[in-house]
This record gives structure tokens, C-alpha cells and sequence, in this order.
């Protein structure tokens, strides 16, 4: 009888949780899957070489090309930013350099760990931001997003991406005229924007800007 109710037990549970995981999981995907037209349009315009390539190519436009990258650079960060939300939808995974520095202080203590860190010639102000990145690291391990409201934040940049796409296809067609530079600037402008008033697009800016972009072997000496 204990036998059996242990039996039932466990594959209560092994029923259970994977449930919970795959629905987490789910969630994710769904979202990138939101995610996936802009993508698309994107990459049509990139197979055009991007607004750029397209004011290169064509010597009317030639005198705006820094304008021209720089929305397309703007387009790169609207869907990076939100493919990150998807990404962390359920908490910030610790990256390479957050573990690294948990890993140092939960064995050498923070002023030993920092001492060491000195010695192998890292500056007081690098390793400020290490430590202080790792406890924001620690901090947002679980934090959690709304799907809805990300959905809501890539529904408002649709609009910005189908604009961009028909910018560059109008460009293709040579359909060129003075009033193309303007439209450039005026949507990189729109971008900013949604980057600003879009509290989600806002939040995975402010916590990106927390990421040190480093090399954990070259900074310990490792190959």
C-alpha cells in the first residue's frame, strides 16, 4: 500500500512539473513567435543592404547616408530589445561575468575577492561595476514580465517596421525624392519615442545599460 502511494506520488509529481516548465516555455516561444513578422521585415530590407546600402547606392542620398545607418541601427534595437524581453520573461539568467564574481566573493569574501581582483589588474572602478552589476544580477534573477504588455509593446512598433520596409522599397524602386531624407530622421525620431514612453522597451534599455560587456579570460589571465 506505502509502496503504491509512493508510486502515485512521484508520477503526481513528474506530471506536475514539467507542466508548469513547458507552459513557462510556452510563453517564450509565443512570444518570439509575436515577434517573428518584424523579423521578416526586417530582413527583407537587409536583403535590400538596409536603408543605408540603399542611400549609398544611390548618389542623390549619398550626402545623408549617417541618417540612413542610423535608423537602421535604431530598427536593430527595437527588436533586440524585444526579443530580450522574451528572453527574460520569467528573470535575468546570470551571464558569465554575474556568476564569475558571485563565485569569487561566496569563496574569498568581497574585499578579499576585490584584492585578488586588483592583483590580477582590474581597476577600483571595473570592479565597482562587476559588483554592483552582479547585485543587480541577483537581484532580477526572478523577476517576471507581463506577456500581455510585452505584446503590447511589439503591436506598438509594427507600425515603425511596416513604415521602414516601405521606406526601402520605395528607395528600390528609385521612387527618390527631397522629401526621403526627412522621412528618415522623422522615423528614427518616432523610435526614440517609443523607446521612451514604451515602459517595457524603457526597462530592457535601463537593464542592458547594467551588462559589462567583458572578456572573463582576458580579464583572469585565462586563454
Amino acid at each position: 500500500m506505502m509502496e503504491r502511494f509512493f508510486i502515485s506520488t512521484v508520477l503526481l509529481l513528474f506530471l506536475f512539473v514539467p507542466e508548469f516548465s513547458l507552459a513557462n516555455k510556452d510563453e517564450v516561444s509565443q512570444c518570439h513567435a509575436n515577434i517573428k513578422p518584424l523579423h521578416q521585415k526586417r530582413e527583407r530590407v537587409a536583403e535590400l543592404d538596409g536603408i543605408w546600402g540603399l542611400f549609398e547606392k544611390n548618389r542623390e542620398l549619398q550626402g545623408h547616408s549617417v541618417i540612413a545607418i542610423n535608423l537602421d541601427r535604431k530598427v536593430n534595437s527595437i527588436i533586440f530589445h524585444l526579443e530580450y524581453l522574451c528572453d527574460t520573461l520569467n528573470g535575468i539568467p546570470m551571464n558569465e561575468v554575474a556568476r564569475y564574481v558571485r563565485d569569487g566573493i561566496h569563496k574569498k569574501g568581497e574585499e578579499g575577492f576585490r584584492k585578488e581582483l586588483i592583483i590580477l589588474g582590474k581597476s577600483e572602478a571595473e570592479i565597482d561595476i562587476w559588483f554592483e552589476f552582479t547585485r543587480f544580477s541577483l537581484k532580477n534573477r526572478k523577476r517576471s514580465l507581463n506577456p500581455e504588455f510585452i505584446l503590447e509593446s511589439i503591436q506598438k512598433s509594427i507600425p515603425h517596421i511596416d513604415a521602414y520596409e516601405s521606406l526601402a522599397a520605395k528607395i528600390h524602386r528609385r521612387e527618390i525624392d527631397e522629401t526621403i531624407p526627412e522621412k528618415v530622421s522623422d522615423l528614427t525620431r518616432e523610435l526614440d519615442n517609443l523607446f521612451e514612453k514604451d515602459n517595457y522597451l524603457n526597462q530592457a534599455l535601463a537593464e542592458n545599460a547594467n551588462i559589462p560587456y567583458v572578456d572573463i579570460n582576458e580579464s583572469t589571465g585565462g586563454s
